[in-house]
């Protein structure tokens, strides 16, 4: 199926996008995600308590995703690449990794549910997501998911982004680099940890003056429209599966 899409979206003039791709329309939002962590936590312990197995607090896990559109089309963020380089500041909202509770014989029992051929009584982990609707399906919106991924690898062959990632590579030759993208870092981070950063500047730098975030942007949100018109039932009915799971963690948080 052929796309042919007209740029109608735009960022500013520092390259950093003021507005969502129509995608971000149909995924939920970081808060959203976080929000579903959370009332599983609570949820979980609930559960333990009131089975009479009360556990310590769960680690919260935060979503390792905070802006969909942080990187999409490289590096963007000037005063960032010239501190870290490639890296991520270090931040209070990183990330923890999943970590299983620590349990006793007892509680993992009643944690995970009696094993057995029959029918087993349900473990607090299940009844939580239950609780919540919260299947990986519903969680991560595959429709919409897809779309997005398509829309990328579309726009990236598109004659506008291919013109604005030529020119961007030819700002970093000017300044004695050799990259060919900007949205791939793999083979040219330097060892030295001063001249990673002064690359990384350098590749924010070619990137607002070549436009590419700009124009990339502009181009996968026309790509997106077209997608979404073509998918508009099954994104809207994930959408409502999503938003029905969102406001079940709502209320147990706000509860």
């Amino acid at each position: 199926m052929g796309y042919t899409a007209t740029a109608g979206r735009g960022t500013d003039g520092a390259g950093s996008t003021r507005a969502e791709l129509p995608v971000q329309a149909y995924l939920l939002t970081y808060q959203q995600r976080d929000d579903l962590n959370s009332a599983y936590e609570r949820l979980v312990e609930r559960c333990m308590r009131e089975r009479g197995a009360p556990i310590q607090p769960l680690v919260h896990v935060r979503p390792p995703l905070k802006n969909f559109l942080e990187r999409r089309y490289g590096l963007t963020d000037l005063e960032q690449a010239e501190r870290y380089g490639y890296g991520l500041p270090p931040s209070g909202d990183a990330p923890a990794p999943p970590t299983p509770p620590e349990l006793t014989d007892a509680q993992r029992l009643v944690f995970e549910g009696t094993p057995g051929d029959e029918q087993p009584p349900q473990g607090c982990a299940d009844w939580a997501v239950q609780q919540l609707g919260d299947t990986a399906r519903v969680r991560e919106t595959p429709v919409a998911m897809e779309l997005q991924r398509k829309s990328w690898d579309v726009s990236a062959k598109d004659s506008r982004v291919v013109a604005a990632t030529a020119r961007w590579s030819s700002c970093m030759s000017a300044l004695g680099y050799h990259a060919s993208s900007p949205v791939d870092t793999s083979d040219r981070k330097p060892a030295d940890q001063a001249a990673e950063r002064a690359q990384a500047a350098s590749e924010v730098r070619c990137s607002r003056s070549s436009g590419v975030v700009r124009e990339w942007f502009a181009v996968e949100a026309a790509y997106q429209d077209e997608m979404i018109k073509r998918n508009k039932d099954a994104l809207s009915a994930e959408r409502s599966a999503a938003q029905r799971v969102a406001d079940r963690a709502r209320a147990v948080l706000d509860g």
